[in-house]
Order: structure tokens, then C-alpha cells, then sequence
């Protein structure tokens, strides 16, 4: 997350762990099928050789990572106990 929150653009293959959380395919970054290294070099030299995509990744990056605040994880925390609460969970 340190890494979005810098304004980095994202590439991951699909199938580590948390990826699909983090990552929005074509919004922030890629994920890569099937753990392909051609289409991860593929995808890497695309955000390299488009300036404006990875301006556009970089600001969504950002705008992303927000969500992983402390302060909006303590309110999604917060709320998810006082509704275990009111359920008498």
C-alpha cells in the first residue's frame, strides 16, 4: 500500500495474495493472468512507453489508497463492532 500511496503505478500477477484487493485492473495498475512474464514485461513497458497512462494510474494510485488510511480503518472497524453489538453477536 506504501507504494500506491506514493502515487506508483501497479502490476502484480493476479494470483498473489491481496493483489485484487489493492489493484483495480486498468484504474491503478495491472493485473497479469496466469502468471505470464511476457504480458508482465508487456505491461510494464506499456506504462513506461505512456506517459499518460502513467499519470493516470499514479493520480488513481493515490486517490485509492486513501481507503487504507488509519483513520477510515478505524471508522470500518468502529462500525463493524457496534453493529456485532447492536446484533448481540
Amino acid at each position: 500500500m506504501k507504494l500506491q500511496a506514493f502515487g506508483l503505478p501497479l502490476i502484480a500477477f493476479d494470483s498473489a495474495q491481496g493483489a485484487k484487493e489493492i489493484i483495480q485492473n486498468n484504474e491503478n495498475g495491472f493485473l497479469i493472468e496466469n502468471r505470464s512474464k511476457e504480458d508482465f514485461v508487456k505491461k510494464i513497458n506499456y506504462i513506461i512507453e505512456n506517459s499518460d497512462t502513467k499519470k493516470l494510474f499514479s493520480n488513481n494510485s493515490i486517490s485509492i489508497s486513501s481507503k487504507y488510511l488509519k483513520e477510515n480503518i478505524s471508522k470500518e472497524w468502529n462500525n463493524f463492532i457496534n453493529n456485532m453489538k447492536n446484533k448481540n453477536v
